[in-house]
């Protein structure tokens, strides 16, 4: 059967093989409306070409010199940032696939696998690029921590599963925790890479690269980890450059129903930013003293980097049914928010989520504590956000 795509996709290829070539241009004729419109010796001749031809993807076979094509690649993507690049190659290492995608490739095939699967790649792109709403209806969640081991992490994860269960469509968790990565630790996670690849891109950030670097812990749960996490040594020396959040984030809405963000230790004019590219930002702290002044001094800061008020929650976790060092209620008044989600402490649970690296639904599906974080997800499905931002219960 022939996939079903949008007439008139105009393809070119760069390859010095011709058995290559042939192949490839079999495959895009049998899938009856990808049309190979030209091939390319080498990348100083596609370039030619795409400055007199208009293509909406184009396939590069980096062999036999796979770094120095990336490097021209490269090159190309920063001329032509809109142009989807699948590249092609005999045999890809975790370091050779880790520099083709901040090079801008969209995409990695080995060529004994290629003909299986480069139509459908190229029909993601297809169908990606006649999204016209997308975006719409996207939540993106930032969750901060008003105090070392508060239990954020936590609280991320386990309103991420919440969410996805209660909610069609996938969702994605970010770890923007560069120096511990506790978001891959809580789920076991193993990357290639991750959102400091994301971010270190210079050209298009699109749904795409985002679909391509996250981790797929389970159907519909992405998790995008931090490079403190990844298995790639390269990818672990990347810094997060957080100044590329905005186009990243506003990616992530064209794919994910929500994005969650963990959010520890992050500069204060980073939280802003962030708090204000969220529609909802949660500050987690405990019923402590110190917790409380925290809480205060965060929710301060960021109301008076222009932060809406309305977009803030306060989430008191590991709340104990017995004398808790400061009253829910004090707290409140205290941090200056009416919003508050309080969330039980139960350490044998959650550290039987921890070490099964599962969230609380399929940890202790039936535990009180799972039932605080489904709550919590129930109150922000709840919450209507109008056009001005304002978020209502």
């Amino acid at each position: 059967m022939r996939p079903q795509v949008t007439s008139g996709i105009s393809i070119l290829l760069v390859t010095q093989e011709d058995s290559t070539a042939k192949t490839i241009k079999s495959v895009l004729d049998e899938s009856g409306q990808m049309n190979l419109v030209g091939v390319c010796r080498d990348v100083p001749e596609l370039r030619s070409r795409l400055s007199s031809a208009k293509v909406q993807a184009v396939v590069v076979d980096i062999d036999p010199d796979p770094p120095r094509v990336l490097s021209e690649v490269g090159m190309i993507l920063t001329a032509h940032p809109e142009t989807y690049v699948v590249v092609i190659c005999s045999s890809f290492t975790k370091e050779l696939v880790l520099q083709a995608m901040q090079k801008g490739a969209r995409h990695f095939l080995e060529k004994k696998t290629m003909a299986a699967e480069l139509c459908k790649e190229l029909q993601v792109l297809v169908r990606g690029d006649e999204e016209k709403a997308a975006g719409s209806g996207s939540v993106v969640i930032s969750v901060f921590s008003a105090g070392g081991g508060c239990g954020a992490t936590t609280v991320a994860v386990n309103l991420a599963s919440e969410l996805q269960l209660m909610s069609p469509g996938a969702i994605l968790v970010i770890d923007l925790d560069s120096c511990y990565g506790t978001v891959s630790a809580y789920l076991g996670v193993k990357s290639q890479y991750g959102i400091a690849d994301v971010l270190a891109r210079k050209g298009l950030i699109d749904k795409h690269l985002i679909q391509s670097s996250a981790f797929n812990y389970k159907e519909d749960f992405h998790v995008l980890a931090s490079p403190a996490s990844v298995e790639s040594p390269k990818a672990r020396l990347l810094s997060i450059q957080y100044e590329n959040l905005p186009r990243a984030l506003e990616a992530c809405r064209r794919v994910y129903k929500y994005t969650v963000i963990d959010a520890p230790r992050l500069p204060e004019d980073t939280a802003a930013d962030l708090a204000n590219l969220s529609d909802v930002a949660l500050v987690v702290f405990q019923l402590t003293v110190k917790d409380v002044s925290f809480a205060r001094s965060m929710v301060s800061s960021l109301t008076k980097s222009g932060v809406a008020r309305k977009k803030l929650m306060l989430v008191a976790n590991r709340v104990k049914k017995r004398g808790p060092l400061v009253r829910l209620e004090d707290s409140k008044k205290a941090v200056g928010l009416n919003s508050c989600q309080a969330i039980r402490n139960d350490w044998l649970k959650a550290m039987k989520s921890v070490n099964k690296a599962q969230p609380l639904a399929q940890a202790a599906g039936r535990s009180g504590l799972r039932n605080d974080y489904r709550k919590l997800a129930a109150k922000i499905r709840a919450y209507e956000i109008n056009s001005s931002g304002k978020i209502r219960g």
